[in-house]
């Protein structure tokens, strides 16, 4: 079984260039995650589809990952997030702002995609503590 541990300690060691104008600092990260569909209205029959995915970058506020399915623009989605530096899972629920395809493929053949997630505030998530971690993690 694949873990779904992020392992902050490793990807924290690069950050993305010093002219990035995004709010918060993104910082490279290529490790593996899972994330499921909770609603997808252009695309009713993709609801509660599992995705595999690689991290590429993430922030307090969003992820971009690389997966081998693009998904529809407003996607719900919910995320499990488990930090070795943390005693807990981030439970974040995020929405699909872009898809792109990267001009390469997986080992099968398969295109793949990059997408960005856009994290979203909720009684049944963990986005302040995500925040708050992020922070102490990445103060700058």
């Amino acid at each position: 079984m694949t873990s779904n541990i992020i392992k902050f300690n490793r990807s924290r060691a690069k950050k993305l260039s010093e002219n990035d104008q995004r709010i918060h600092p993104r910082l490279i990260s290529e490790d593996r995650l899972f994330l499921q569909i909770l609603q997808c209205k252009d695309q009713p029959s993709l609801t509660g589809t599992t995705l595999a995915c690689t991290t590429v970058d993430m922030s307090m506020s969003g992820l971009q990952l690389k997966t081998n399915q693009p998904l529809p623009l407003g996607s719900t989605l919910e995320i499990w997030i488990d930090v070795a530096m943390h005693p807990s899972k981030f439970f974040l629920t995020g929405e699909v702002r872009w898809t792109r395809p990267t001009m390469s493929h997986d080992d099968k053949g398969d295109e793949l995609y990059f997408i960005g997630i856009q994290l979203k505030t909720g009684t049944a998530t963990d986005l302040l503590n995500w925040r708050d971690f992020q922070t102490s993690v990445y103060p700058g």
